[in-house]
């Protein structure tokens, strides 16, 4: 990303998601996921290879398609009301939410490590909202998806080794809980996303020195207080008692107007989520416990940690 104009289409992407967000019809929402998938696809060419084409390719395609179905259902809508739930797999097509995902971990697999948290992140809010303002009918359409998603985010993750797939499925695992989130208010989902988003910050900061992929190597190269803050980062996203990640499944829980039996997905598909991140640093940890941490050292690590953990507390006492 050293070349000038990847700071247009990093603007066209922020502004494009400020679109979606202030939207007040079908059109402009889609001019804006239009304009936010165009200036996104630039910055997955990261080193400019042939494999990075090909993901992109992989990315452009279904992406199309979602915003594709997305606009001709809202028009069809006009006549047959019926078609309304198109607009729902459209947005879900477009989140990599299961069992639409099959574009999603093929994607983040070929992608550098900056633009895949930017798919992770920031790429996840302008659908998650488009559905939030969708009507009651049509965000009761999205539930059989998260439970989905929930359930296949953990039982998925569970065989994987390779980090970008690991925070994947994790990914797919959230979106259930985002869509869920749907169900209660604007607020507890704006907590939510931004919880997520600071918690993924604090691992790639961690992870940016050295590049890292399996996760046999995770902790293997970091100092103590790196692989520290590393491993809670993990178990927050994985929602580990009392950290961020579980306040913010706690406050859904509460908040949320989902039946029992989506309920009941979401904490089993966080609990398998939360047994597979358990086991990645539970060896970590022991080690960590006979080195004598420096506490003078202060990193952007400890810094984005930090932020990860206490700004969505303070929400949550803000709001609530």
């Amino acid at each position: 990303m050293k070349s000038p104009n990847k700071s247009l289409f990093l603007f066209l992407m922020i502004m494009s998601t400020c679109m979606v967000l202030s939207s007040s019809n079908w059109l402009m929402t889609w001019m804006g996921l239009e304009i936010n998938m165009l200036g996104f696809i630039p910055l997955m060419f990261f080193k400019e290879t042939a494999n990075e084409s090909e993901t992109a390719m992989k990315y452009l395609v279904p992406q199309s398609l979602g915003s594709t179905i997305f606009i001709a259902s809202a028009v069809i809508s006009l006549h047959l009301n019926n078609l309304q739930s198109l607009m729902s797999i459209a947005m879900c097509l477009k989140l990599g939410a299961a069992p639409f995902h099959f574009w999603f971990p093929p994607v983040m697999v070929g992608l550098h490590l900056l633009p895949a948290f930017i798919l992770l992140t920031w790429q996840k809010i302008a659908p998650i909202f488009a559905i939030a303002t969708f009507s009651p009918s049509l965000t009761n359409d999205v539930l059989l998806v998260a439970s989905i998603s929930a359930l296949w985010g953990g039982i998925a993750g569970l065989n994987q080794t390779d980090i970008r797939s690991l925070l994947t499925y994790s990914s797919i695992a959230h979106t259930g809980w985002m869509l869920a989130a749907i169900d209660s208010s604007v607020t507890v989902l704006s907590v939510y996303v931004m919880t997520y988003v600071l918690i993924n910050i604090s691992i790639y900061t961690t992870l940016t020195s050295p590049s890292l992929k399996s996760h046999k190597q995770l902790f293997a190269t970091h100092s103590p207080n790196s692989s520290l803050l590393l491993a809670i980062s993990i178990l927050s996203l994985g929602g580990l008692p009392p950290l961020a990640g579980f306040i913010m499944k706690l406050l859904v829980i509460k908040f949320t107007q989902v039946g029992l039996m989506v309920l009941l997905a979401l904490i089993v598909g966080a609990l398998v989520s939360l047994f597979f991140y358990l086991s990645l640093t539970f060896s970590p940890l022991l080690s960590l416990a006979k080195v004598r941490l420096d506490k003078s050292y202060i990193s952007k690590s400890s810094v984005m940690f930090s932020l990860a953990q206490i700004m969505p507390l303070s929400s949550f006492l803000f709001f609530f």
